[in-house]
């Protein structure tokens, strides 16, 4: 079994395989990255419900990116739209990713969602941050 942490990214970047067009990263990649595409980080927390439960938190956040010139802003917001519409389906989050890798997940919450612009290499960014509880599986 990989850490929970990666476990998390691959089921997040799992549940939002669906929409297309976007080349899906994990944390881990340290080098270049081509665009458009999303990433999943995910940080493991601290144990939740009491010491050696075995529940961690781990906050993790999905990115969206994609170059300004060769995308319009309502393109941008539509393919935001339809990873954020994957994380609001049937089976809900914690269910979905449970199934597709080797944790459980308890809860798994969207908490909010910021924009940004990268002027240095003209990009459009959104991040959906995400509280995520979960254990690894017996």
């Amino acid at each position: 079994m990989a850490s929970i942490e990666r476990e998390v990214e691959n089921g997040l970047l799992n549940a939002v395989s669906a929409v297309t067009g976007l080349n899906a990263y994990t944390s881990e990649r340290g080098d270049a990255r081509l665009l458009p595409n999303m990433v999943a980080q995910a940080q493991i927390g601290s144990e939740v419900l009491g010491p050696f439960t075995g529940v961690f938190s781990v906050p993790a956040t999905i990115t969206y990116t994609a170059r300004a010139d060769s995308i319009t802003r309502v393109a941008f917001d539509a393919k935001f739209q339809d990873i954020m519409n994957q994380l609001y389906r049937a089976p809900d989050l914690p269910t979905y990713m449970t199934n597709v890798s080797s944790i459980s997940v308890y809860v798994a919450k969207v908490t909010s969602e910021s924009p940004q612009i990268i002027a240095q290499n003209r990009t459009w960014s959104k991040t959906i941050t995400l509280d995520i509880s979960a254990t690894a599986k017996k």
